[in-house]
């Protein structure tokens, strides 16, 4: 089975969607012009959350972002949630890929000396007074593109994916050297602004604690990026990790819809952090956050 949607109710309120997911369960949502959902209903699993299992929770929850994708790309609306539109996420990757390395240094040096604190004897610098730095701990800057990735005709990512052909495994940025490309210039997308570095820190027994900088702009971000602390030493460029961390964060945009990616996006790597958590507890998925792991398949679970 492959997800299906079909829009069959709307106004100037919303809309109600009937979804079928991967294991034939059929569901009715419906969201507002801003896709928050109003209700959703479903036959398929139990009323109560707390009697449906990780894996039926799991199926919920991709119906309702696949309902939010539907309605985008059929009526145009903003419908997704914030930093989850892979269009959005392609603009960013795009604009910040086509960086000098000077300006790449300006937006997102502080982000690349955080990560390297942890692994070169200096202190690692956090604003919270009582977190280790080996605790769980996740950086985040805020990406705003411009222009609005969500206006281009045909979309962004369909524009993109015309430029690969076949059936390959090839990763969307495959060489540090093919960072500035050409072939993606007919793909205008530039940096409109970038957040000061954002801090989540949870000590493992589940408290989290966060601290924002100020936004540069009064509108959602188009893309975050999310980064646990790594060695440096086990890659080349820290820009061409952070343009490969967008495009896995477009793969999990999918696979959280219980869609198989697109084949550029194929590719095991550290994408969104609650993917991260979702593809270990959640039956559906495997360890695509791991690049060491072997993919057995992109397809989505079912029992």
């Amino acid at each position: 089975m492959i997800m299906e949607a079909e829009i069959v109710g709307e106004d100037d309120k919303g809309f109600g969607v009937d979804v079928v997911d991967n294991t034939n369960g059929k569901h009715h949502v419906g969201m507002d012009l801003e896709g928050e959902i109003k209700f959703h209903e479903c036959d398929a699993y139990a009323d109560k959350a707390s009697n449906r299992t990780t894996e039926d929770n799991e199926h919920n929850n991709q119906a309702r972002r696949f309902a939010k994708w539907h309605v985008y790309r059929e009526r145009g609306y903003d419908t997704l949630d914030a930093g989850n539109n892979p269009d959005r996420i392609l603009a960013a990757l795009l604009a910040i890929a086509r960086l000098s390395q000077e300006d790449f240094d300006e937006h997102f040096g502080d982000l690349q000396r955080q990560i390297e604190s942890h692994y070169d004897g200096s202190t690692v610098d956090l604003p919270f007074p009582d977190a280790d730095p080996d605790d769980v701990l996740v950086y985040r800057k805020d990406i705003y593109v411009q222009p609005d990735p969500t206006e281009y005709d045909p979309p962004l990512l369909e524009q993109y994916l015309g430029h690969f052909e076949g059936d390959s495994d090839s990763p969307v940025m495959p060489a540090k050297d093919t960072l500035d490309t050409s072939e993606f210039d007919d793909l205008e997308a530039e940096i409109e602004a970038v957040s000061p570095m954002h801090y989540l820190h949870t000590d493992g027994l589940g408290t989290e604690q966060t601290h924002r900088g100020e936004n540069p702009l009064d509108r959602e971000p188009d893309a975050t990026i999310e980064l646990v602390p790594f060695d440096p030493a086990e890659i080349g460029s820290f820009h061409h990790y952070i343009v490969s961390h967008l495009a896995y964060q477009i793969r999990d945009c999918f696979l959280r819809m219980g869609v198989k990616p697109p084949v550029a996006f194929r590719k095991a790597g550290w994408g969104k952090y609650r993917s991260f958590h979702e593809q270990k507890f959640c039956p559906q998925y495997e360890n695509y956050w791991d690049a060491t792991a072997t993919i057995e398949s992109w397809e989505p679970k079912v029992p």
